[in-house]
C-alpha cells in the first residue's frame, strides 16, 4: 500500500535545492575569485561544500532529512549574513535575503519556517547594527545605513508574511489531498458491507507474502456459506446482509490478529493465514465450525442458523500463481460441498 506524505515532497525540494545551490555558489565563487573578491570566493566555496554535503545526505542517507535541511538552511543564513555585513559585490549582496523566506518555508514548512525566519530577521537586524556601530561603510554613512536598513527590513517582513501565508494554505491543501488519497485508498481495498478487506486487498497480500517470504509457509482458506440462497429467499436480502456482517465479525474474532479475513465475493470469504501449515489451518477452521454451531446469528427477523464449507490450500515455495493456489482451495471447498457441507477439506 502506498504511503502518502508531505515528507516525500519536502525531501525532493531539499535535494534539488541543495544541488542547485551547490552549483550556483560554486560558479559565483569562481566569478568572485577572478573578480578579485577572494574572501567572498572562499566564503562561497565553503557554502558550496555545505550544500553538497546536504545533497549527499538527502540522496544516500535515510531518515536524515531534518539534519540535511538544517545544513541547507543555516548555510544560507550564514552566507546571507555575510553579504548583509559586507554588502557583497558593490553593495548588492543584501538583496539576496529576499530568497530566504521562500526557501525557508519550502524546506522547513510553515511552523518551523516561522521560527527560522524570526531568528534570521533578528540576525539581520544585529548585522545592520554591527555595520552601524563599527561604521563599516557597506551602505554609505551612518544616516544612510539607518534609512536603508529600515526599508530593507520592512520589505523583508512583507515578503516573509506573503511567503508564510502561501505556505500555510499550501500545507492545508496538501493535508486535505493526502487525507482524501488515504480515504480513497482505504475504500478501494475495503468491502463496503462487512468492512473487511476486499478481494483486491487479499490478492495483494498473497502476492506480497509470496514475494517477500517465499521460504515461509502460509495457508489459503476459501469459505462459502451453505445454502445462502435459501436464507435470502426465506428472509430477504436485508437479513442476508445481516448474516454476512455477523459472520464477518465471528470469523475475525475466531482467527488470530495476524490472519487476514477478507470478503471474496457474494457469500464467500477468504483467509490468508501466515506461517500456518495445512494442519494448523484446519484447526483454525474447526474453531469456526464450533463457534457457528454454538452461536446462531441474531437478525431483525429472528435467529438464523448457518453453516459454512471451507477449502484449505497450503502454500510453501509454490511455483504456482496465486490464481492457481486459490483455484485449488476452491476445488477443495466444492469437495466439502459434495461431501455434505458444514465441513473443511484440505
Amino acid at each position: 500500500m502506498n504511503t502518502y506524505s508531505d515528507l516525500t515532497e519536502r525531501k525532493v525540494i531539499i535535494k534539488l535545492f541543495a544541488l542547485i545551490a551547490c552549483l550556483t555558489t560554486g560558479f559565483m565563487a569562481i566569478v568572485s575569485f577572478f573578480g578579485g573578491l577572494k574572501v567572498l570566493a572562499i566564503i562561497l566555496i565553503v557554502s558550496a561544500i555545505g550544500f553538497f554535503t546536504a545533497f549527499y545526505i538527502t540522496s544516500f542517507v535515510n531518515k536524515r532529512i531534518l539534519f540535511s535541511s538544517t545544513i541547507v538552511l543555516y548555510n544560507i543564513f550564514l552566507l546571507m549574513l555575510y553579504l548583509v555585513i559586507t554588502g557583497g559585490s558593490k553593495g548588492t549582496g543584501i538583496f539576496w535575503i529576499y530568497l530566504v523566506p521562500q526557501v525557508t518555508f519550502f524546506i522547513r514548512g510553515f511552523k518551523r519556517g516561522i521560527l527560522d525566519i524570526m531568528l534570521f530577521g533578528i540576525a539581520v537586524i544585529a548585522s545592520f547594527y554591527a555595520v552601524y556601530i563599527f561604521d563599516l561603510k557597506s551602505y554609505g554613512n551612518r544616516g544612510e545605513i539607518l534609512h536603508f536598513a529600515s526599508r530593507i527590513m520592512f520589505s523583508f517582513v512583507i515578503v516573509s508574511s506573503l511567503s508564510g501565508l502561501y505556505e500555510f494554505f499550501r500545507e492545508s491543501y496538501s493535508k486535505k489531498l493526502i487525507g482524501l488519497a488515504k480515504h480513497n485508498k482505504l475504500l478501494a481495498v475495503t468491502d463496503p458491507l462487512t468492512k473487511l478487506p476486499n478481494r483486491r486487498h487479499a490478492i495483494d497480500t498473497m502476492h506480497d507474502f509470496k514475494k517477500t517470504q517465499s521460504d515461509s509457509v502460509f495457508s489459503i482458506v476459501l469459505v462459502d456459506v451453505d445454502d445462502f440462497k435459501n436464507i435470502n429467499d426465506k428472509y430477504g436480502h436485508l437479513v442476508g446482509d445481516e448474516v454476512l456482517i455477523s459472520l464477518a465479525d465471528i470469523l475475525t474474532y475466531e482467527l488470530d490478529n495476524t490472519d487476514l479475513v477478507s470478503r471474496w465475493g457474494g457469500e464467500e470469504f477468504l483467509f490468508v493465514l501466515p506461517h500456518k501449515n495445512k494442519e494448523q489451518a484446519v484447526q483454525a477452521t474447526q474453531k469456526i465450525h464450533q463457534a457457528l454451531a454454538k452461536s446462531p446469528i441474531q437478525t431483525h427477523e429472528g435467529i438464523v442458523y448457518i453453516t459454512v464449507s471451507m477449502g484449505v490450500k497450503e502454500v510453501l515455495g509454490s511455483h504456482l500463481s496465486i490464481d492457481d493456489d486459490v483455484k485449488q482451495a476452491d476445488d477443495l471447498l466444492y469437495k466439502a460441498k459434495r461431501l455434505g457441507k458444514n465441513r473443511t477439506c484440505a
